[in-house]
């Protein structure tokens, strides 16, 4: 299975996100086409949150290039703009399932690190604090 998701970074407010690339390269559109037709919806896309991109070189050559990333809810709303061929509809359903199943791995990972997360130093101390001053009043 293609990787049509990915997310932000290894921290705990990693958010998924899919590219115009990925859109364009599995629904049969052009990706200048793609890109177009996220600058001309940009406000409306940008009503499901902040519109990312980075720059990138291609192949590390030519003249570098602004890749956007769409979270979940501006690439569906993105690819309702486009035709229902086929194609397009085979990939709705591929990105949508991806989209929940790396939400599902974000949210697992979350929870194993709050799990394995250590005490802070300062809790332990009240702790301790806390029983000394407890033992020593009932003497």
């Amino acid at each position: 299975m293609l990787n049509l998701v990915f997310y932000t970074d290894n921290t705990l407010k990693a958010e998924p996100y899919t590219t115009p690339e990925i859109i364009a390269s599995n629904t049969g559109n052009n990706l200048d086409n793609v890109n177009r037709l996220i600058r001309n919806k940009k406000n409306s896309l940008e009503r499901f949150g902040f519109l990312g991109f980075e720059i990138r070189k291609i192949n590390g050559r030519g003249r570098p290039r602004k890749i956007y990333h769409l979270n979940e809810q501006q690439a569906t709303l993105l690819i309702t703009f486009l035709d229902n061929t086929p194609q397009v509809e085979l990939f709705k359903v591929a990105l949508v399932k991806q989209f929940y199943e790396m939400r599902d791995e974000l949210n697992k990972r979350n929870l194993n690190r709050a799990i394995e997360k250590p005490i802070k130093k300062s809790k332990i101390a009240n702790s301790i604090f806390i029983q000394t001053l407890s033992s020593n009043i009932r003497l």
